[in-house]
């Protein structure tokens, strides 16, 4: 009976710091809002092994064994009176808890509530996803909320400020904007029925988020009214300036972010999973880009049965001194352990390439594998530890702890391999994953590298076991049984994921790409047309049909390998075209975008800004030209180039659009050069006839015509006599 009390005491106390790291990390209580559930539960449990440190250091300093405490009297006390010695793991729970409130104390453990606070990802899920949802499509579905949002623009400001299509165009983001603060912030302002189906949990917490976010609700209502007198002054005006238009752009941007800030909390509080959240935002009419896990939950049981029958085929073809049922459930155990590494390793991986980066080599993501790899060992020895419990207690209806930690400890090396395997795994999907090989040799590959990694990883598990352990195991000290099953292991894992994951990646990418909900965004001003963050182009024969080493039909079916030699930095000059005098010179990027299967280019370090642009290169076949083209609602801008000669200099036209009036915009062209920037950067911007790049820059424009551009005039009448 002492000893169950005693059991029962520890039990508890752990079970109530749990709950003190529970309430402690969910302070603000926004923190919930800002993340997934499990992200969120990641950051609960590195808390609570902190919290379990400082206990279990509490309770070392406080017994018998601490040094320096023999003058204290509770000390004194706790030594010589067995009753109360074994409330050690009570008192030591006491003071984690109320050692918080001194100043110091509160400062550490606020810093390592911090710490445990970025490994949730607190608030950066719920900014990504505000920030996918406030550039994607929005479908009105409630008529209600149709009706609403029509009357609310056409009663106060006119029919031509309404477009319920998704088209780009200025009046259809202002719609857009409108709708999504009639959608979710007007049922709170005035207290009507939430626009889009959910349940009495959903509009508690909708009425939860909103109370916990008055300050965003609060912006939001002034956002709207900013709107409202933007979009009044733009749409009303009989000839909107740019000033109007880039004044009611900016507040549709700021409102349709803070709006869907709120309904990204709303969701990640709502919702467990990341396909319940899909569902969820598509029954309100949002479709964000899909994150969903590229090896997911079917593939994770396939592998772990697979490596389970693998495990238990090695130990009837070599057996050893195990019972079968033995080595039935610690082949179970590992395969588990296996299958928590390829979660751990593909998620990394899957970040690593979804991250928004440029088309550059990175470095391999070893902090986020390191991290992921102490997660998974610091589950693996739990589980280890946990495991033989559950027979003791099912059979004898007890639990023997001391029996538990005996057989950890002759066993521990063997999370070495959950260990390395999340680093393997993390590493092949990393950098194999994008590449557009077929299955069958991704999986040859990854099946003889994660062989490999398991082998040396075999050889280190068996320097730190026991000979007497493998000798009890195995009837032998021979490592013949454990090389060859945990190499065969390794090499089917291997080939399973690598298989699986490149093509789920490679699946979920041109989704985003090509799917119309989903636009690809970027900043484009056309001539001086006005197209900031709009929808870019993409050619509709798309790259979705050749692999990312081809470009499509219609940007000329070029091969990376044969336009290698066009990849680079230009500078790329012009005449103004309201003062030819005056050349224009900035720099352009041309390189390779995976994604799109393409060149493409893009301006930088332009004077004139606010017109910088991105675009793809056409390359016909057979002529030694080249076209920089950005298209966007119909307005093209052309660059037309030869291909660069032995010493890096392209020349040709352009085509676009210029007001030389201030008012009118009419087609423009002017011989355009392309140079390639050496070691020596020339002059950028607005270069004068005085600066020293300028007879350089006037000497290679006057090259352009007639060698490599002509211009057709027009042949005048001449007058009869």
């Amino acid at each position: 009976m002492h000893t169950v009390v005693n059991h029962g005491l520890w039990i508890a106390s752990g079970l109530l710091l749990f709950v003190v790291a529970l309430i402690r990390f969910s302070r603000p209580p926004t923190n919930r809002t800002g993340t997934t559930f499990l992200l969120f539960y990641t950051g609960v449990l590195f808390y609570y092994a902190l919290l379990i440190g400082l206990w279990l250091l509490v309770i070392i300093l406080v017994s018998a064994g601490g040094y320096g405490f023999d003058g204290i009297p509770i000390a004194q006390s706790l030594k010589a009176n067995e009753w109360l010695s074994p409330s050690l793991p009570v008192i030591g729970f006491l003071v984690i808890t109320v050692a918080s409130q001194f100043k110091l104390v509160g400062r550490l453990d606020t810093g390592a509530r911090q710490f445990c606070i970025q490994l949730a990802a607190i608030p950066a899920e719920a900014e990504q996803l505000a920030v996918e949802l406030a550039h994607g499509q929005l479908q009105l579905m409630d008529p209600t909320l149709i009706e609403n949002v029509s009357r609310e623009i056409t009663l106060n400001i006119g029919e031509n400020a309404l477009h319920l299509t998704n088209d780009g165009s200025l009046a259809s983001r202002f719609t857009r904007a409108v709708s999504l603060y009639w959608l979710f912030i007007m049922p709170d302002n005035a207290g009507t029925p939430l626009p889009f189906p959910t349940n009495i949990s959903g509009r508690s917490t909708y009425t939860r988020i909103m109370r916990l976010n008055e300050r965003a609700v609060e912006q939001s209502l002034g956002l709207y009214d900013s709107l409202m007198e933007n979009g009044l002054a733009c749409f009303t005006s009989s000839k909107s300036t740019r000033a109007m238009e880039d004044a009611l752009k900016k507040s549709i941007q700021d409102l349709s972010l803070t709006v869907c800030r709120l309904i990204a909390r709303w969701v990640l509080y709502l919702e467990v999973t990341e396909n319940r959240r899909r569902k969820r935002l598509s029954s309100m009419g949002l479709n964000p880009r899909d994150h969903s896990p590229a090896f997911g939950r079917d593939q994770w049981v396939a592998s772990i049965l697979v490596i389970i029958v693998l495990f238990l085929f090695m130990s009837i073809a070599v057996p050893g001194k195990q019972p079968f049922g033995q080595t039935f459930m610690y082949s179970v155990l590992m395969a588990i352990q296996l299958g928590m590494a390829v979660i751990a390793g593909t998620a990394v991986a899957q970040r690593f390439i979804r991250r928004e980066e440029e088309n550059v080599w990175q470095f391999p993501p070893l902090a986020e594998l390191t991290i992921a790899a102490l997660v998974v060992v610091g589950l693996c020895i739990v589980l280890r530890i946990g495991w033989p419990l559950v027979p003791d207690l099912l059979n004898t209806g007890s639990i023997s702890l001391a029996q538990s930690l005996s057989e950890f400890s002759d066993r521990w090396p063997f999370v070495l391999l959950p260990f390395v395997c999340t680093f393997s795994i993390g590493l092949m999907c990393a950098h194999l994953g994008t590449q557009n090989w077929n299955w069958f040799r991704l999986a040859l590959l990854g099946g003889a590298l994660n062989a490999a990694t398991f082998v040396v990883t075999a050889l280190l598990i068996a320097q730190l076991l026991s000979g007497e352990f493998l000798e009890r195991i195995q009837g032998t000290p021979n490592l013949t049984k454990l090389l060859t099953s945990l190499g065969i292991a390794g090499f089917v894992l291997g080939a399973i994921v690598l298989a699986i994951f490149p093509r789920s990646i490679r699946s979920s990418q041109m989704v985003t790409m090509f799917d119309p909900s989903r636009p690809f965004l970027t900043k484009v001003r056309l001539g001086a047309a006005d197209t900031t963050d709009q929808p870019a182009e993409i050619s509709s024969g798309g790259a979705g049909r050749m692999g990312p080493r081809g470009a499509s039909r219609e940007l000329g079916s070029y091969s990376r390998d044969s336009i290698a030699d066009l990849e680079g930095r230009y500078v790329c000059f012009r005449p103004t075209f309201t003062n030819a005098a005056v050349v224009n010179a900035y720099e352009i990027s041309i390189h390779w975008d995976d994604k799109r299967a393409c060149l493409v280019f893009e301006e930088r370090n332009r004077t004139d800004s606010s017109h910088s642009q991105i675009g793809q290169v056409h390359i016909p076949d057979g002529r030694p030209f080249m076209n920089l083209v950005t298209v966007d609602k119909g307005a093209v801008r052309l660059i037309m180039v030869t291909r660069p000669d032995h010493v890096g200099i392209a020349r040709g036209l352009m085509l676009t659009l210029a007001n030389p009036g201030g008012v009118h915009f009419i087609p423009a062209t002017a011989p355009v050069v392309l140079r390639r920037l050496s070691d020596v950067v020339p002059q950028m911007g607005f270069v004068h006839q005085n600066s020293s790049d300028y007879a350089t820059y006037i000497a290679q424009l006057s090259d352009v015509a007639p060698e490599f551009a002509t211009f057709a005039a027009v042949a005048h009448l001449q007058e009869a006599t």
